[in-house]
């Protein structure tokens, strides 16, 4: 009988954060507003199961500073995001209720290296007793290496909505025909984005008629559509609350659709209407027909032609805006 060969796996050993961040608000919170900024995925974001968008670091709310206050991009869920470097204290867990309550956030996520059990069994408290809509997290902070690799970062949930995953599946279980299939089109397009040499981020899919990318900066996302009411699919680069920098890049027009022209596509320019001045949109669109599986192929393989393209044209220009 053959002998069985040895693996030789390393052992996992655990770091002290400190050693990576000496100071919370001068270097822990900057990294993690420019992780979840980054145009690569967001460890946190993943954790979550939520697109983040930084909004503000070390904001205001009376005589404190919140140190991250982010958004939801489907929806526009308030999150603030507390942060430690030492063990939790009550200190932190009641900043993180009054910042809570003074941006009147929809989520709180407290993270730190150590999570002792009563603030754990607080933050349990909270998530079964605070109105609906409202969830904490509780996420441990942890840094890894094997031997002398580089350090890997690990956001642990130690205490999450007790409801949250029910919910969800909840929210499955009682989707429309259509939104079952929204949610089919967008997981094999993630998985696709997951197999390809691609900007493009695989991002959680939902039952929605919209896929948002992140592009580099706040307030700018790559957007794909599927609307099944007038049968067209979209990409376009979605513009919130700046209508300079909308203008700055319509300035630019004609060298962009020069440099877009290899997709024999017009782009179709959206500034901000008025009544409705915090969006605009740089569109492309085609028909698509979403109950048609057999094409979604073809759909999917124009998407990333589109939004490649997208990434490659307007990339650089945003980070300049």
């Amino acid at each position: 009988m053959a002998s069985t060969p040895e693996l030789g796996f390393n052992e996992l050993e655990p770091q002290e954060v400190r050693d990576y961040w000496d100071d919370e608000a001068r270097d822990f919170t900057p990294w993690l507003a420019e992780s979840i900024s980054s145009d690569e995925a967001s460890h946190l974001s993943d954790v979550l199961g939520l697109d983040l968008e930084v909004k503000e670091t070390e904001k205001n709310v009376g005589r404190y500073q919140v140190d991250i206050l982010a958004e939801v991009v489907d929806d526009g869920r308030q999150i603030v995001i507390e942060n430690q470097l030492n063990d939790s204290d009550h200190d932190h867990l009641g900043k993180s209720i009054a910042y809570a309550a003074g941006l009147d956030a929809d989520i709180i996520a407290w993270i730190a290296p150590t999570l002792n059990d009563e603030h754990r069994d607080a933050i349990q408290w909270l998530n079964q007793n605070s109105r609906e809509g409202v969830d904490f997290f509780a996420i441990r902070l942890e840094v890894w290496k094997i031997e002398e690799s580089p350090p890997a970062v690990r956001f642990n949930p130690v205490e999450d909505p007790s409801e949250w995953k029910e919910k969800a599946q909840r929210s499955r279980d009682e989707l429309t025909e259509t939104k079952k299939l929204q949610e089919a089109y967008w997981t094999t397009f993630r998985d696709k984005i997951r197999e390809r040499d691609t900007p493009l981020r695989p991002r959680k899919p939902k039952p929605k008629h919209w896929y948002n990318n992140p592009i580099g900066k706040s307030g700018y996302k790559l957007q794909f559509t599927v609307n099944t009411r007038e049968n067209q699919l979209y990409c376009q680069l979605v513009i919130k609350d700046d209508a300079e920098g909308y203008h700055e890049l319509e300035r630019q027009r004609e060298e962009i659709e020069d440099e877009m022209s290899v997709l024999d596509e017009t782009l179709l320019w959206r500034p901000p209407e008025e009544g409705d001045s915090d969006w605009s949109k740089i569109t492309l669109t085609r028909e698509g027909y979403l109950e048609n599986e057999d094409a979604w192929d073809e759909y999917h393989d124009w998407m990333f032609e589109c939004g490649e393209t997208f990434y490659e044209v307007f990339y650089d220009r945003i980070q300049e805006l």
